[in-house]
């Protein structure tokens, strides 16, 4: 018996490791699909990318875009391409740790939904941005240079993280509050990107200079992805609470300056009648009571019923046996003389 446990308990380990992937697999797919598909990039830039594109096919440049070639798919792939293995080596597992817990809270088709508008969104910006410094000082370098990483999508992943607890702590960070952690994130991307501005290195230029644009986009439309479009589960839209408002992400020293100009801003588009319909819950399945006191038909009904009632209350009554008062003619016939 313990020879057949030795040798069977590696099999159902392996079994039981499958069933917990597909598990796995099943209750997380779009966090499995963007993992996959981040590989997936790489491996095509990897094997289709000329010599002279370090940057790779699915990096933004103006010139791949409008000038040397035409590659209107670089709004979409940016900001989920990495042109080098290491870089996935450290973004791959960083994003696998915020994906699991956020697709959960959000939803499948959500989650989705705020990567794709936040790269698509930051991609676009960062082009019109790109196209307009060279319009006015017409340097080249504003045509070759290439923008790509996942750092938007973290940024926006780590919007989402707070959102639930935007003033708890976690334990790997025990001194720095959830509602900080976008713009530690975004800062740190910031300070990589001026790295890699000031630095000859063809790697460091691709792996980096996009870094900081692409994490400051990505963090504020995930911020407005959830904040107003986002459709919860109770087919509720966005969050409009106090605690998810844009100076809750910044430093308490910042809130003079943001908070009158965010306020102003959110009760003037609030007054146009933009969010009437923002707090909208989902209707009731439960049956609705509707009131009937002036339905005639039913008031006869009623009235009908009320009579019918009386009469055979006062039916039951005429035919009731009438009660025996022998027992009250004894007492009274016992006096005291008798006793």
């Amino acid at each position: 018996m313990e020879l057949l446990v030795k040798y069977a308990s590696p099999k159902l380990t392996r079994q039981t490791k499958t069933r917990e992937d597909r598990g796995l697999n099943m209750r997380l797919p779009a966090t499995v699909g963007l993992i996959f598909a981040m590989i997936l990039l790489w491996i095509i830039g990897a094997l289709f990318s000329a010599k002279d594109e370090p940057a790779g096919i699915f990096a933004l440049s103006v010139g791949d875009v409008i000038v040397e070639h035409i590659r209107p798919w670089l709004y979409l792939t940016s900001g989920f391409y990495h042109p080098h293995f290491f870089q996935l080596v450290f973004v791959l597992p960083v994003t696998f740790a915020l994906a699991k817990r956020v697709e959960p809270e959000l939803g499948s088709l959500n989650f989705v939904r705020l990567l794709v508008m936040v790269n698509t969104l930051s991609t676009f910006l960062l082009f019109v941005e790109m196209f307009s410094l060279y319009i006015i000082f017409r340097n080249p370098i504003y045509l070759k240079s290439s923008l790509s990483g996942f750092t938007g999508g973290l940024t926006a992943l780590l919007v989402a993280y707070m959102k639930q607890s935007p003033y708890a702590t976690a334990s790997f960070l025990p001194g720095l509050k959830l509602r900080f952690y976008p713009l530690a994130a975004t800062a740190f991307f910031t300070f990589c990107s001026l790295i890699a501005m000031s630095s000859s290195s063809t790697v460091l230029r691709v792996v980096f200079l996009g870094a900081g644009p692409y994490s400051f986009f990505g963090g504020y439309f995930g911020w407005y992805y959830l904040r107003f479009l986002n459709r919860n589960a109770d087919q509720s839209v966005g969050d409009l609470s106090e605690d998810f408002a844009l100076d809750v992400m910044l430093p308490d020293a910042c809130g003079p300056f943001v908070t009158p100009v965010t306020t102003f801003c959110f009760n003037v588009v609030k007054l146009c009648g933009y969010f009437k319909n923002r707090s909208a819950k989902a209707p009731s399945t439960l049956p609705v009571v509707m009131d009937k006191s002036d339905d005639p038909i039913a008031e006869r009904r009623k009235a009908r019923a009320m009579k019918a009632l009386d009469e055979k209350l006062a039916k039951l009554a005429s035919t009731a046996p009438p009660r025996s008062n022998n027992g009250l003619s004894q007492l009274s016939t016992i006096g005291p003389d008798s006793m």
